[in-house]
Order: C-alpha cells, then sequence, then structure tokens
C-alpha cells in the first residue's frame, strides 16, 4: 500500500525554465560567447580619433579590469601595439579586432572601445572605426576566441549593416549593446532543477537577472548548503565563483565555475563566511575591477539559500592585495589572521567575549613603537616553528589573545610577540567612526606611520575591523549570538 501511494520521484516532474532573455550566461558547456563577454566595466568612450591612443585607453580598461602591475600593463601594451603595426586589424567597415594572447588572466577577456567620430586606422577603403573589440587570451583559451571571433564576424557579416553599427556605438549598457550585435549572442535557456526547493529555484530564477540588472561582476555561490550540490549543475557558469565551507565541490561544477574557494572550517557564521569568500576570491585574482559582486549564502545542509549580499570589494581588494601591500604582508598571512579573527569573535575564549589586535607586516619599523607589557612567549623559537600559518598554532594564539596588548606578526607569518603595546607617534592622528574605542585608534594610527596593516577584534561588539594607511578598509559583524558582555568589559 505504501508504495502504491508513494509521491513519483523528482525528475520526473517538468523542468522549471528560466524566462529567455537571461542575459551573459555561458554555455552548458562552459565555454564562454560573445554575450557572456560584455561587460560594464569593460566597455569604454574612447577618446579622440588617433589609433595608439585609443588602444592605450583600451589597455588601461584592461589593466583595471584585471587588477594588472604596471609592469604587466606595459607587456599588455607593448603586445597589442605591436601586433596592430605588423597586421591591421580592422576587419570590415567601422570595426575591429585587435588580438593578443599573453598570461595576463585564465579567461578570455573582452574590451569594448566606441567612438563616435571615429578613428583613423589607417584604411580609407573602410573608412574609420567605431568599435573596437580588444580580446586577450592566454594561449589555452584561444580556441575559445576564435569562436568568439566567429560569432562577431556573424554579426557584421553585412558590411552595410549600417543601422546595426549605430546601435551599437550608442548601446550604454552591456545588454543594449548585446542586443545590438544580433542573434549570435542570444544564449540558452536555462533549466533549474525541480529537485531544488521551491524558495531557492525561486531566488535563482530571478538572481542570475537581478545580476545582469546592476552589472554585478561575479556571484559568489554557496554549494555546501546543499546536501547534494550536483543539483546546481544546470545554472553554473563563468560568471560564478564556488564558495565551500570545509566540504567538497563535485568536479562538474568545477569544471564550469570561475574558481572555487575553500574555507577551512564550516562553522563560521554566513557573514563571516561571505567575507572570507570574497576576501579569498580577491586573492586568487577570481575577482577583477568590478564594481559589484552577488554573494549567495545558507546554512550548511539546509537546502535553502537564505541569504543574498551585494557587496562592493573592489576597494577591499585592492588595498589588501595590492602591490605594495602585499610587498608588507603576504595574502595568505592576512588571510590566516583575519581568519582566526573571526573565529575569537564567534567563539570568545573561555566563554567571555575577548577583544585583540593583530599588526600584520613592516615589523622592524612597528617593533620600534613597541614595547612588551609581559614577557613574550614567542622569544626564543625559531621562526618554523611560530608561524601563524601553522595549523598546530591556532590554540596558543587564542591562548594569548587573552593577554593585554596586541600580536605582532612578519610579513611572512613570522609571530614576533604577544601582550605588546603599541605606541604610535603623536602626531600621527586619524579619524574614526564615533563608538572606536582606544584599541581601535592605536591600530589605526600605527597603519598610517608604517605599512603595516592591523586587524582589530572589538570585545564589546565583536566586530572585526581592518586598518591600512590609517583608514578603516574592511568591517565584519558577527551575526551570531555572543556571550553576554559584563558591562565592566572594555572596548
Amino acid at each position: 500500500m505504501a508504495k502504491k501511494d508513494a509521491e513519483p520521484e523528482a525528475p520526473v516532474a517538468p523542468p522549471v525554465v528560466v524566462a529567455p532573455e537571461l542575459p551573459r550566461v555561458v554555455p552548458a558547456d562552459g565555454t564562454p560567447n560573445l554575450g557572456s563577454l560584455i561587460r560594464k566595466n569593460r566597455m569604454v568612450r574612447l577618446k579622440g580619433t588617433d589609433k595608439t591612443a585609443a588602444l592605450q585607453q583600451l589597455v588601461a580598461s584592461a589593466a583595471r579590469a584585471l587588477n594588472l602591475t604596471a609592469g604587466e600593463q606595459l607587456d599588455l601594451s607593448a603586445a597589442v601595439l605591436a601586433r596592430d603595426a605588423a597586421l591591421s586589424t580592422q576587419l570590415g567597415r567601422g570595426w575591429a579586432v585587435p588580438h593578443v594572447r599573453l598570461d595576463v588572466a585564465d579567461e578570455l577577456v573582452l574590451i569594448v572601445g566606441r567612438s563616435k567620430p571615429g578613428i583613423d586606422y589607417g584604411r580609407p577603403e573602410l573608412g574609420r572605426v567605431h568599435l573596437i573589440f580588444l580580446f586577450i587570451s592566454s594561449p589555452k583559451q584561444h580556441e575559445a576566441y576564435l569562436r568568439v571571433l566567429g560569432q562577431l564576424a556573424a554579426s557584421f557579416k553585412d558590411s552595410q549593416d549600417s543601422q546595426r553599427l549605430e546601435a551599437a556605438l550608442n548601446a550604454d549598457t552591456p545588454i543594449k549593446l548585446r542586443a545590438a550585435l544580433g542573434e549570435t549572442v542570444r544564449t540558452q535557456r536555462l533549466v533549474v532543477s525541480r529537485r531544488l526547493p521551491e524558495v531557492t529555484r525561486a531566488l535563482i530564477r530571478n538572481l542570475l537577472r537581478f545580476a545582469e540588472d546592476i552589472d554585478a561582476e561575479a556571484i559568489i555561490l554557496f554549494t555546501d548548503v546543499f546536501r547534494n550540490p550536483s543539483l546546481l549543475s544546470s545554472f553554473i557558469s563563468r560568471k560564478i565563483v564556488l564558495a565551500t565551507r570545509a566540504t567538497d565541490v563535485p568536479d562538474a561544477l568545477v569544471e564550469r565555475a570561475r574558481g572555487v574557494v575553500r574555507l577551512a572550517r564550516g562553522d563560521f557564521s554566513e557573514e563571516s563566511a561571505v567575507q572570507l569568500a570574497l576576501l579569498s576570491a580577491g586573492s586568487r585574482g577570481l575577482l577583477g575591477e568590478g564594481s559589484r559582486v552577488v554573494a549567495v549564502c545558507g546554512e550548511r545542509g539546509s537546502d535553502t539559500y537564505d541569504t543574498v549580499r551585494i557587496e562592493t570589494p573592489r576597494l577591499m581588494i585592492s588595498r589588501i592585495f595590492s602591490k605594495a601591500a602585499k610587498e608588507s604582508v603576504l595574502p595568505e598571512v592576512f588571510e590566516r589572521a583575519l581568519q582566526l579573527m573571526l573565529e575569537l569573535s564567534e567563539e570568545g575564549r573561555e566563554g567571555k567575549p575577548i577583544g585583540t589586535t593583530v599588526v600584520l607586516g613592516d615589523e622592524e619599523v612597528v617593533r620600534e613603537m613597541t614595547q612588551q607589557l609581559t614577557i613574550n612567549p614567542f622569544r626564543g623559537y625559531h621562526e618554523s616553528e611560530r608561524n601563524i600559518l601553522d595549523p598546530a598554532l591556532e590554540e596558543t594564539i587564542k591562548e594569548f589573545a587573552l593577554l593585554d596588548g596586541a600580536f605582532i606578526v612578519g610579513r611572512n607569518g613570522a609571530l614576533q610577540s604577544a601582550g605588546t603595546y603599541i605606541s604610535p607617534p603623536a602626531e600621527a592622528r586619524v579619524d574614526l567612526t564615533s563608538g572606536l574605542g582606544t584599541r581601535h585608534r592605536v591600530a589605526a594610527a600605527i597603519t598610517k606611520v608604517t605599512r603595516a596593516i592591523a586587524i582589530v577584534l572589538s570585545q564589546s561588539t565583536g566586530r572585526v575591523t581592518v586598518f591600512r594607511n590609517g583608514k578603516s578598509i574592511m568591517t565584519v559583524s558577527p551575526t551570531r549570538s555572543r556571550v553576554e558582555i559584563p558591562a565592566a568589559d572594555r572596548d
């Protein structure tokens, strides 16, 4: 009788089909198409009519989008100019396609330049160029480039199609530009599994459309929310960065996504998990200079997404992972220190909330502005035995966090001291938001007069704040309930 009354298996139910107008979804095989490569922060209004100046403007846009170093930008500029000098890249009336193969990005990159007066490209028989499509690919992306180039050529197969050229020139959003380029850039219909919960299906149906409407550069998607993450495979694309808290991600998803961020622990709050995922994605080059990132999270194993966050991590990432910042602190050292502070924020110590500070990098200069409040517990140990990256030291570090004073950590992660009093010069004044106390003010000041980065855990609120150059560049607030704090407790 039980068998007779049982409901049919979920796969039998018809799939939910997302509206076909969803743009910029990479095809199911994970390869990019022309539509998926057109992004708002990679569309440039060109100034002037000189070809070299126009190409330099496109290179500058690419450098911002890919967060290139000054040296990498020079290499890219030289490659673009050399390629165009050797062979004209104007392929038709009104448009040109310069292309270089250079290992500055894992993905195929397109920068679209538009000029109403037109660029003199040296081919008078074809007239001036109004649209320049700069492609940058690594050697392994060359086949993808050829496919996308074929799509672009199909869009302009009629050299007399002035209406299409005019529409593309006037398009002020990625959606309009894709539409102007015609049928060849329309994306596939997206199927969402009926085996996903109804709330999650509804969220996914609108998520990609919403991300497109706000021109989000990427979507960070936590797969560990689902007991069977493979159910997400139908809509994973190169726009999505997968994130997970101490669990594996199916290979089928990894192959389709832009990349994967794995957090070491599984019991972070959703707020902390999102911030750590953003940070890790930025340090691994998975996020460029896009103005917004959408992060989607939920409780592990709940099968339901219940949290959507819109973040603007560009400033944070550029400040923490800029060339100057990396010279002061290794990215992996910063990530590990932040993770420990978030754990202390959510766990406390011995059942009580605590506050502490970690100062990272520029240790020689920082040391001149410090003195020990207690015997330095790390003195006399070899650097290999006192590195913050060593998981075996986790409990030791958390125990010493109970001491008054700060941790001083070297660029490579070597713990220099704990229980250290920081005394920056009196003239190192900083402007902080109201409500931040002495601990935050001193930490901000030390970063103003050195190249160090400071991370502060507030005892009263559990908030974790990151300072560099005397300013707050990142804040994470706890979402879990914390231990009740006695009135006498400090900042």
